[in-house]
């Protein structure tokens, strides 16, 4: 690993188990046998790229060089295997930055070697060239936090609600 990949390391480290330590405690999606780990960062384009692992949530990070997604807006940004959608966030320490759920809870990890080998694969998936991985067909304006917003002012019934029809593109699914 070489000096500023293993930098982005240390402070992310750093800054998520201080958000642990701080805001995290005592919350129910908390699985104790999992410990903070930044891995595989790597620089992908104008950014560096790599898999944080914490005991709330598995994130893919993109840590751009220069025009990171506002926080709390969606973008896609391309990685050698296709297109993933990330939300811009900002946290002390860090700066901007640009995450990708890929678990949360962690519940189904029995132990942090597992975490970590679905980390080392995700990585492994979009960070080598090879077919795209993205989906075949155009996507449709922003999928489902963009059919939310386009929906939120629309009548459900309650099977309507409850089906999550408010994430549908199709106005015929309500």
């Amino acid at each position: 690993m070489n000096q500023e990949a293993e930098a982005i390391r240390q402070r992310l480290e750093e800054v998520f188990r201080r958000v642990q330590a701080e805001r995290m405690q005592g919350m129910p999606l908390l699985h104790h046998v999992l410990t903070v780990e930044a891995l595989g960062f790597r620089r992908s384009g104008a950014a560096h790229v790599g898999v944080l692992i914490t005991p709330w949530s598995m994130n893919l990070l993109r840590l751009p060089d220069a025009e990171p997604i506002p926080e709390g807006r969606s973008g896609t940004r391309d990685l050698p295997r296709g297109a993933v959608d990330f939300v811009g966030a900002r946290e002390e320490g860090i700066g901007p930055y640009e995450t990708c759920s890929l678990f949360s809870p962690m519940f189904r990890f029995a132990d942090q070697d597992a975490a970590r080998a679905v980390a080392f694969e995700t990585l492994s998936l979009l960070l080598q060239p090879g077919p795209d991985l993205g989906p075949r067909e155009p996507r449709r304006r922003g999928g489902p936090l963009a059919a939310l917003r386009r929906n939120a002012d629309q009548d459900l019934d309650r099977r309507g609600f409850l089906r999550a029809a408010f994430l549908d593109d199709d106005a015929d699914s309500r």
